[in-house]
């Protein structure tokens, strides 16, 4: 079932319906819109007051390879110090292999890292397989030859490699040391560019995931109308901070009015123009009363974690919130529910860009602590109702 309005609902309505936590995953193909009044004019000034930068692009980019950014994780932050992960890179002669390393910064990794911590990397290579991602007793290029897991998956096997024109996955050094969202900053020897929709998104990676931070999904909306997607093309978009909060009377009006971000955590970035791989994507709607929250760093829903742990993408999203989200003025334009609006244009961001980070766009799983029904009244769902 489509339902197709919600705009002529009362804020006050929205705010009585709170529920538990629960999952959904959303066909995004059949989200529809055409009388729920999104196409809306958006101020000139207001497109040009986005709090995404421009910047010159990195080198690093997945236009010649797919990036797979693996590290075993044992969810215990005080223990990262003591393992590593690495960087796959697609099929290569052994040449170019430590060629390819070296411009995203990093070595081919050594046989003498990679037995100091067999067991991360016996069980990282091994999902590898098992995930489909690379084939059943797949060799691996490291320096000086090749590691594979072995048939029983309890060793790892070292070789020399097979003729000076095989081609090999590659496996790279992993040099960022930042853990955990509060902790992981952009470098010059970090950061990488995506390309998408027209334009070029610069991320980094920390320890466990690849990261785009402040990603404006929709064009500064007008004060009471519906917001739309981001529309510009051509942009260099700096995507190594996060993007200011939504006003929110809980915080003393801190934020702002243009907050219209998200964030992406992958383990996965496909060769450019590539939808080989695609993982699932977890997109993460903030609680907190539609009057406050926010999907930055501190608010519980970074997906790093899951990125590496469960082999994921993530999105968080900020939404317009209380008077500025939700009011409604019966017999005026004023329809109120801009936020719900908000979530809907950020998931069709997500319909049409995901896949250049790695994410399948027909595998989405919806997740929040209070409003997931409500969303799911207004687009086709299946129902996955959690334990």
């Amino acid at each position: 079932m489509v339902w197709k309005r919600y705009e002529g609902l009362a804020a006050a309505s929205w705010l009585s319906l709170l529920f538990s936590a629960s999952s959904i995953v959303l066909s995004l193909t059949h989200i529809e819109h055409d009388d729920m009044g999104f196409t809306t004019k958006v101020a000139a000034a207001a497109a040009l007051a986005l709090s995404a930068t421009t910047t010159a692009a990195p080198i690093v980019s997945n236009d010649g390879t797919s990036l797979t950014l693996i590290y075993q994780n044992n969810l215990n932050t005080t223990d990262d110090a003591n393992h590593i992960g690495a960087i796959v890179l697609d099929p290569m002669s052994a040449s170019a292999g430590e060629a390819a390393c070296a411009t995203i910064g990093e070595s081919l990794l050594s046989r003498t890292s990679i037995e100091s911590h067999s067991d991360d990397f016996l069980h990282s290579l091994a999902y590898l397989s098992f995930a489909g991602h690379q084939g059943h007793n797949q060799q691996y290029q490291i320096q000086d030859g090749a590691v594979t897991v072995g048939s029983d998956a309890r060793r790892l096997n070292f070789a020399r490699v097979q003729g000076k024109h095989s081609k090999l996955p590659v496996l790279c050094t992993q040099s960022s040391t930042g853990n955990t969202a509060t902790t992981s900053n952009a470098t010059a020897s970090n950061q990488l560019t995506v390309s998408s929709g027209g334009n070029k998104y610069v991320g980094y990676r920390n320890q466990k995931s690849f990261r785009f931070n402040g990603i404006p999904y929709a064009d500064p909306p007008a004060r009471f109308e519906y917001s739309k997607l981001y529309s510009r093309t051509g942009q260099t978009l700096q995507a190594t901070e996060y993007g200011s909060n939504c006003v929110q009377i809980y915080r003393d009006g801190q934020g702002g009015e243009q907050c219209l971000f998200l964030n992406i955590q992958t383990p996965y970035l496909p060769k450019a123009g590539s939808k080989k791989d695609l993982r699932p994507v977890l997109f993460s709607i903030h609680g907190g009363g539609f009057t406050g929250g926010d999907g930055g760093p501190t608010s519980g829903q970074d997906t790093g974690n899951l990125a590496s742990r469960e082999d994921i993408v993530g999105v968080e999203i900020n939404y317009r919130l209380s008077t500025l989200g939700f009011l409604a003025i019966p017999g005026t334009d004023v329809k109120g529910n801009f936020g719900i609006g908000d979530q809907i244009t950020a998931l069709e961001w997500v319909k049409k860009n995901i896949a250049q980070f790695g994410g399948d766009p027909n595998r989405v799983t919806i997740v929040s602590l209070e409003i997931i029904p409500i969303l799911a009244l207004y687009s086709r769902v299946e129902w996955c109702p959690s334990s």
